[in-house]
């Protein structure tokens, strides 16, 4: 029997399009890249940084003064309070009292910074004004004053800040 020859048309086979993955992986990778370039930008750190080991100078809760002129309050670190921003808490801990409390800083409707604590002491829960005061002692030396006060809670302490001078990088070879 005579074959049929063939009309020569070849059928194609159309292979899956996998250039189309590398496109869209790479769009994506942009766009992430691109999305926080514009956070950074935007981004906007007007918080107040209080984290740290403070000296308190004035600590009178529900109007019983904790820092009594004793001779062991003059120990240094004795006496001290014991800022967090990771757990957003504050310890205070003195000869007389140790407690402590959660925070959060605001602005009040006035524009004025205002701290809002949380204890189990009933005189360290409410909103409390907050003031900043930053005394300059020298070309590199400053001393941080923070006020917290409420109606009948006055917590007062500092902090001592150096600053090491700026140290402009090493030449390096084939730079002008």
């Amino acid at each position: 029997m005579p074959r049929k020859k063939s009309t020569g048309k070849s059928v194609s086979i159309d292979q899956p399009n996998t250039k189309r993955k590398p496109k869209i992986i790479k769009f994506i990778i942009i766009s992430i890249f691109f999305g926080f370039g514009i956070y950074f930008i935007v981004w906007n750190s007007k918080q107040i940084n209080l984290e740290g080991n403070w000296t308190p100078t004035k600590v009178i809760i529900d109007g019983k003064n904790f820092m009594t002129d004793n001779v062991l309050n003059d120990f240094e670190g004795a006496n001290q309070i014991l800022i967090s921003n990771w757990s957003n808490s504050i310890d205070i801990s003195t000869f007389d009292i140790e407690t402590s409390a959660g925070f959060t800083i605001k602005k009040d409707n006035k524009g004025k910074n205002c701290i809002i604590l949380s204890s189990k002491e009933k005189a360290l829960n409410g909103n409390f004004e907050m003031k900043i005061d930053t005394i300059d002692l020298g070309p590199q030396e400053y001393l941080v004053k923070v006020k917290l006060h409420s109606k009948k809670t006055y917590i007062e302490f500092q902090k001592q800040v150096i600053v090491p001078p700026w140290k402009p990088e090493p030449p390096r070879r084939g730079q002008v």
